[in-house]
């Protein structure tokens, strides 16, 4: 599936609004991408038509949720799908439920904890307040971070920009979490009121519709939703 060049911001949520579910790069079969559908030399030049700051763009204005939802690479799913996605993804059982349960490790959940006491933190402070700045913990503190996406539990909500003393700009953007239901809330966007069948059900008669076949089978195979 081919989708006309997106140039701007209002463009490319015009392809997210279509499509649902939006990786950045191209890894579902026969499927847009954010990658495929820009381009290449507008990827990193800090202007209003770059891509990479779209991204955040949409979550923060509540057009998108932005997350690593269903695996380990960073999607894109509209707002009136991401209900539909979370009713599919998420436990039944809260954080501290699975924890207890010892389905979660304590990082897991100190990161969970923290993020809710701290809404919208930054991936800095929130290494630094949960205690995993050491280098040799960087790798399962994105692991910890990515499971509590893959659940629904979080969202990325946006990005800080790195500031010196002065109050000028020093450094790479970073991104921050907030917890799933709070940015939902922030944006206007209930719940589903459908079962986790009658929600599985609408989201492949939605997608079957606007996504090629062999899409749609590797959503099914790869994530088991259906």
């Amino acid at each position: 599936m081919s989708h006309p060049i997106a140039t701007t911001y209002e463009e490319a949520s015009q392809v997210v609004e279509y499509l649902g579910i939006l990786p950045l790069s191209s890894f579902i079969p026969d499927h847009p991408s954010l990658v495929s559908i820009t381009l290449p030399d507008a990827w990193h030049t800090g202007m209003e038509t770059d891509p990479w700051l779209w991204r955040d763009r949409f979550a923060a204005e509540g057009m998108a949720a932005y997350g690593r939802f269903l695996g380990d690479k960073p999607l894109l799913i509209s707002r009136e799908m991401f209900p539909l996605v979370t009713r599919l993804i998420a436990p039944a059982e809260t954080v501290e439920e699975r924890y207890a349960m010892g389905l979660l490790a304590k990082p897991t959940l100190r990161i969970y904890e923290c993020i809710r006491e701290n809404d919208d933190i930054d991936v800095k402070t929130l290494r630094m307040l949960t205690g995993m700045q050491h280098p040799s913990e960087k790798s399962a503190f994105e692991h910890c971070l990515t499971s509590l996406q893959n659940t629904a539990d979080i969202v990325i909500s946006g990005i800080s920009e790195r500031l010196n003393p002065q109050g000028n700009k020093s450094g790479w953007n970073s991104t921050c979490y907030t917890l799933a239901g709070r940015w939902m809330e922030r944006h206007g966007i209930g719940n589903t009121p459908f079962s986790p069948g009658e929600a599985k059900t609408k989201l492949y008669a939605w997608i079957e519709q606007r996504w090629e076949e062999s899409a749609v089978r590797y959503l099914q195979l790869t994530f088991k939703l259906k």
